[in-house]
């Protein structure tokens, strides 16, 4: 009777029992298959139970949606969608659009349909200095990961940053004087 511990730990831990009380009635060879396509089946099992999925169809975007992409942005494609809560509680539809594979776009719209504002990756040293300083005073120790224009549909601009500190991570959500908005943990 199989009996052994691999633990595997990426987003959950598995604990799993592999141990041959008789080893004698098995071949090495049946023995090394046995523990290949055990292993192969819990990385399996891994991968399904870890997937955060939150993706929704492209077809099962609200027409509002499709509507304002086809008229704003002539020639991108919609490449995905999923469906998000954004850390002011908001929920919210995040649409990933492109055209050709250097120009890629994420907009975000509210449930009805209604464009809330599009998201591009920034360098880190393009931040406003306000947001750098608020940063450094509100989250010492913290190492900025990545960084996000926010253009919303009035005109203003927010920052989405990533910042991590050991094991811990959040997305903080700035205002363009540095004011904290909102964060959440990742």
């Amino acid at each position: 009777m199989p009996r052994a511990i691999l633990e595997l730990e990426t987003c959950t831990a598995f604990v799993f029992y592999l141990h041959f009380f008789s080893p004698k009635h098995y071949s090495l060879s049946i023995m090394k298959k046995l523990l290949r396509y055990t292993l192969v089946l819990v990385g399996l099992i891994q991968l399904v139970s870890c997937k955060k999925d939150n993706s929704i169809a492209i077809a099962d975007l609200p027409a509002a949606i499709k509507t304002y992409v086809e008229a704003n942005y002539p020639g991108y494609v919609m490449e995905e969608a999923e469906q998000e809560t954004l850390c002011t509680g908001e929920s919210t539809y995040e649409v990933e659009i492109e055209q050709g594979e250097d120009d890629e776009l994420e907009l975000t719209f509210d449930t009805d349909g209604n464009f809330l504002f599009s998201e591009n990756e920034i360098p880190v040293a393009e931040l406003p200095a306000a947001v750098i300083n608020t940063i450094a005073s509100n989250y010492a120790g913290f190492k900025t990961e990545e960084a996000d224009k926010l253009s919303l549909a009035d005109g203003s601009t927010r920052y989405e940053v990533e910042l991590e500190k050991g094991k811990t991570e959040k997305e903080v959500l700035f205002d363009a004087e540095g004011g904290v908005i909102c964060e959440q943990d990742e």
